[in-house]
């Protein structure tokens, strides 16, 4: 997970065209793991900001020394996670950016107006973006080994980032309610199991932003025991998150992939890596499928049981997807939406579990290109699992 410094490694780079401006100096992700040198100079949505955010939280402004260059801020609600600060110090004595903001922002900040802060915890490291009055910037603070958290650094003010109409908030106060009803039980939350090494897919979906008409939570992880499962209504597997090279869930892994199906969970897997030695493992499927290495192509041939699949909300034809390796060894149990390989092998598959439903792929969601080839394919696999939980209810 990420949260908004720039880096050369790791970009936005979804689907639409969707930049806010050409790039300046860097490219700017969620919440990474370098350094901040530069603005925001792409889109992203405050889903995506908070999909990609260990922690938000609201709180105060309690104190502006304009001599000492400090402000302190009073932590009075946690909206996700479970933040470990009572009070988070500020100093504005040092930057980092294209422009140095130092004397802006302690003139801006004002005692007892609402905050909100975004931030990553990564170990000892957080990366910050916090709003209040209609602006956004950014603070970082590295925790010394063995010792408290200390002062977090002021960067900048972001620019484009201000000035774009889906980060752009006004009212600090009518940002926390839209918050609240994002994060709220009414917002359908949509879990994302990704790689760290393949970033494109998951950045892809959470820009899907509401399909629909449905809002969505987005939340991500790396983590295969998937601890939060219990609180999502949809479950992504990102491309070679369960398989590459090898197969990499264990029992217990399966096990609660399939219960959480069981009780009413939706489970969306993008293409998942078989060699001919080393099949994907099907033990998070309560029926049998034997992970195949295939070509790369993009034919497949839509089935009698496919719906609205392949037509709401977008129109996809065969030729208009990018696939890779597939499934074979399908029992009667399994719905086959559309095949590929001249029907030897499945493009997606449906399979009902319970109260909930699996949906398999063979996307290969690999790269930009294939992420762009395939976006409009996501959004619709989205917009058949809400229909699904509409009418399960």
């Amino acid at each position: 997970m990420q949260m908004i410094i720039p880096t050369l490694k790791k970009s936005h780079t979804i689907l639409k065209p969707y930049y806010l401006f050409s790039l300046l100096v860097t490219s700017i992700v969620i919440l990474t793991q370098t350094s901040a040198e530069g603005y925001i100079a792409k889109r992203y949505t405050i889903r995506q900001i908070v999909a990609e955010s260990t922690n938000v939280v609201f709180g105060t402004v309690i104190e502006v020394n304009a001599k000492r260059k400090t402000a302190k801020i009073k932590v009075e609600e946690n909206l996700k996670g479970s933040s470990e600060f009572q009070e988070i110090k500020m100093r504005f004595d040092v930057y980092k950016g294209e422009a140095d903001h130092r004397k802006e922002i302690i003139g801006f900040l004002r005692k007892d107006e609402p905050i909100i802060v975004f931030y990553l915890q990564d170990g000892r490291r957080i990366d910050s973006l916090a709003h209040t009055r209609g602006k956004w910037f950014q603070t970082q603070v590295t925790r010394p080994r063995d010792k408290d958290w200390g002062w977090w650094l002021f960067t900048h003010f972001e620019k484009y980032f201000n000035e774009d109409k889906v980060s752009r908030r006004d009212s600090t106060i009518d940002f926390q309610n839209e918050l609240r009803d994002l994060l709220s039980g009414d917002a359908l939350q949509l879990l994302l199991l990704k790689t760290d090494r393949y970033e494109s897919e998951p950045r892809a979906i959470t820009e899907l932003d509401a399909v629909a008409d449905f809002g969505f939570a987005y939340h991500s992880t790396t983590d295969r025991n998937l601890p939060t499962l219990s609180e999502a209504n949809i479950l992504w597997l990102c491309f070679r998150s369960l398989s590459e090279g090898r197969y990499r869930l264990n029992r217990e892994q399966e096990k609660r992939i399939k219960e959480f199906v069981k009780n009413g969970g939706i489970v969306i897997s993008s293409g998942q890596d078989s060699d001919d030695d080393r099949p994907c493992g099907s033990g998070w499927l309560p029926e049998p499928l034997k992970g195949v290495e295939s070509q790369t192509r993009n034919d497949f041939k839509v089935t009698s049981h496919a719906g609205d699949l392949f037509k709401e909300p977008n129109r996809i034809r065969s030729g208009q997807l990018a696939l890779d390796d597939s499934w074979r060894g399908w029992n009667d149990k399994y719905q086959i939406l559309a095949t590929t390989n001249n029907g030897k092998e499945i493009a997606v598959a449906k399979l009902r579990y319970g109260k909930g439903m699996y949906l398999i792929t063979s996307l290969h969601n690999q790269r930009r290109e294939q992420i762009s080839k395939n976006r409009r394919m996501l959004e619709n696999l989205v917009h058949f699992a809400v229909g699904f939980l509409e009418t399960s209810k």
